[in-house]
């Protein structure tokens, strides 16, 4: 397994508040990407905080609960996260999303996010998006309340539900097979709001990874790049 990784400022935010980190070894391979909260005065603290404590966490722990690993991987970093909130008044607001993806050499792949930073698997022939966001818009969509399409121009639509660092800090989970040719892909909503995942399919099928990354980030930043963008391919 592979993984190759681009973090990108954007057009229009002063900092870059994501982090990306990543782990490959004979038998497996472990990407975290993380988006620190827009607004707060610590974001991209956070989300370097839950980058590093996942890939540690992985690097030293051996276990075959994988589901195990991803959650108490995500607890210790929202303790991380809580602590260092508590204990500096200049950061006191401290969050992250966060999506993790392991994948072993044999294909399984296990995903947990909390938040609205998204994993999709792309085959041959389509994309699908893995993951649910956990926004207020998201959750209007799945009561069928605005259409995927509306959610797309909302006005609420960076509104998050959970993050690591706040109240709701839970992570969903979910395991699948990858087949010969497949790529897990992992990004921040500063690619997600500005290239469809048409575009995210197109891009990628007739592509390197590594040439992926730089055109789906040139994609987003000429579609306004208002957001900091991060992507990781798996494959």
């Amino acid at each position: 397994m592979n993984v190759v990784s681009k973090t990108d400022k954007g057009l229009v935010r002063k900092t870059n508040q994501d982090s990306v980190k990543s782990l490959v070894l004979s038998d497996w391979c472990l990407s975290v990407v993380c988006d620190g909260i827009g607004g707060t005065s610590g974001g991209d603290i956070a989300s370097k905080i839950a980058s590093s404590f996942i890939c540690d966490y992985f690097s030293k722990f051996k276990s075959d609960d994988i589901k195990k690993m991803m959650f108490e991987s995500f607890s210790l970093a929202n303790e991380e996260i809580l602590k260092i909130a508590r204990e500096n008044a200049s950061v006191s607001e401290l969050g992250t999303t966060c999506v993790a993806a392991f994948v072993s050499s044999k294909g399984s792949v296990y995903i947990s996010n909390v938040g609205d930073s998204r994993a999709y698997i792309i085959s041959k022939s389509c994309i699908k998006q893995i993951t649910e966001d956990h926004s207020i818009v998201n959750q209007l969509v799945m009561e069928g309340k605005i259409t995927p399409e509306q959610a797309r121009s909302a006005p609420n639509k960076n509104i998050i539900t959970r993050a690591l660092g706040c109240s709701n800090s839970h992570p969903d989970y979910y395991s699948l097979s990858m087949k010969d040719g497949d790529k897990i892909l992992l990004c921040t909503d500063g690619l997600s709001n500005h290239v469809s995942d048409d575009e995210i399919y197109d891009i990628v099928s007739n592509n390197s990874p590594s040439e992926s990354l730089e055109r789906m980030i040139n994609k987003a930043n000429s579609s306004g790049g208002t957001d900091n963008i991060t992507v990781s391919i798996i494959f």
